[in-house]
């Protein structure tokens, strides 16, 4: 008799459990959507830093070069 009362209670339980962790599933995806999305937007702008600092190293290897004969930049 107990359990005929307690099983309707429980998939009720159980049924809300359920939707909150949906829902919190949910949420997870969409901020890990986001966060790839910005981790993709500056992994772009670290390449165009790096492509622009090899563009200014090359233009002080050119001046260094061109204007003394002798000089020479320490490269890493």
């Amino acid at each position: 008799m107990l359990a005929a009362i307690q099983a309707p209670v429980i998939m009720m339980s159980q049924n809300r459990q359920d939707t909150k962790d949906r829902l919190r599933s949910e949420l997870d995806f969409d901020v890990n959507r986001r966060a790839e999305s910005e981790i993709q937007g500056l992994s772009r702008k670290l390449n165009n830093l790096g492509d622009q600092i090899g563009d200014l190293e090359d233009l002080i290897r050119g001046k260094v070069s061109g204007g003394t004969g002798s000089s020479t930049l320490h490269q890493q």
